[in-house]
């Protein structure tokens, strides 16, 4: 009778430890599968917010405006930061043979928010924001190029945040805006000669009289300095701008009140530097070379017979740079 209970109860016991055993499986079956149905669909959403066409981003307490192209890694375009729509970089497209182009625009720029207070256009608000959109898109490195004054922002990022850049393309990018850079921007100015020039100069030293342009009028009159043939300047759609976002930054005096030469050796990722050898407002005495000297990784390309925006005036020699360059990093 002992034995037959015994016996009975080990039955018991065994039927009760396949039975925890049997559910204990299927309960980890269940976990397992929804957490893959939960990163699944993390990385879908993920990858929606990459689909090719136009996008918006809550981040950093603004709504971002952003457009997506081209395959291959992420690649970060901002605007110059200043007030300039982002649609004019969207013209490097071969670019998007290599990278999937995340092209937006900054603060108050183009079709992006921002907050009604001149303090929260910094240097600084533009890098969180920056930082701020990789987060959003679900990457840990980033590949950033930057025209201007957004190659002062991608500098500006790359030497606080190397560790989440796979690489940095500067474009004509400014780093420090003093007496060096002044003095050579005159210089250029003063080389610019023939009557094609003559009515942009005069606006650009104020010596025209004109005091209510706005400042896409303004913009407009002075763009001919900002190519060596005047004619590519004038074939070219209006640049937009944001006149809140200008009046923003000026007030914060971006890109002027920090010296980004002093911290450029924090960065260690390959650095493509190209300038044209005739752009007057971010020279290749004052900026580029300055900013090739600082980093290591670097590598200056300076594009002969061109101004501000190397890629438009002399595409060949631009992109056979970039595509060897390229071809190096293997992208």
């Amino acid at each position: 009778m002992i034995k037959s209970i015994a016996g009975n109860t080990m039955v018991a016991r065994r039927q009760c430890t396949v039975n925890v055993t049997r559910y204990f499986s299927t309960f980890t079956k269940m976990a397992c599968c929804l957490l893959i149905l939960f990163f699944s669909a993390s990385y879908a959403f993920g990858q929606r917010k990459l689909t090719a066409g136009e996008h918006f981003a809550d981040v950093n307490g603004i709504r971002m405006h952003y457009y997506v192209a081209g395959k291959g890694p992420v690649c970060l375009v901002p605007s110059p930061g200043w007030g300039a729509h982002v649609d004019y970089m969207r013209s490097l497209v071969p670019f998007e043979k290599h990278f999937t182009m995340v092209y937006y625009d900054t603060r108050k720029s183009g079709l992006s928010s921002g907050p009604e207070d001149s303090t929260k256009y910094t240097d600084q608000d533009l890098v969180n924001d920056m930082d701020s959109l990789r987060v959003y898109l679900g990457q840990s490195k980033v590949w950033l190029t930057g025209h201007s004054g957004g190659g002062f922002q991608v500098l500006n990022y790359g030497s606080q945040h190397n560790a989440n850049l796979n690489g940095i393309i500067a474009l004509d990018a400014m780093a420090r805006y003093d007496s060096v850079h002044t003095a050579e921007m005159m210089k250029i100015i003063n080389g610019k000669t023939g009557p094609e020039f003559a009515t942009a100069k005069a606006a650009f030293l104020g010596q025209d009289g004109v005091k209510d342009r706005s400042i896409e009028e303004f913009v407009h009159v002075i763009l001919p300095l900002y190519f060596t043939n005047p004619k590519i300047g004038a074939s070219l759609p209006p640049v937009k701008v944001s006149a809140e976002a200008w009046q923003y930054t000026s007030a914060s005096n971006i890109f002027k009140s920090k010296n980004l030469l002093n911290d450029l050796h924090n960065i260690t990722v390959p650095v493509l530097v190209f300038v044209g050898d005739e752009d007057f407002i971010c020279g290749p005495e004052s900026e580029a070379k300055r900013i090739h000297e600082r980093i290591s990784t670097s590598r200056l390309v300076i594009i002969k017979s061109s101004g501000h925006f190397p890629w438009i005036e002399q595409p060949k020699q631009f992109y056979k740079a970039f595509d060897e360059w390229a071809k190096e990093q293997h992208i």
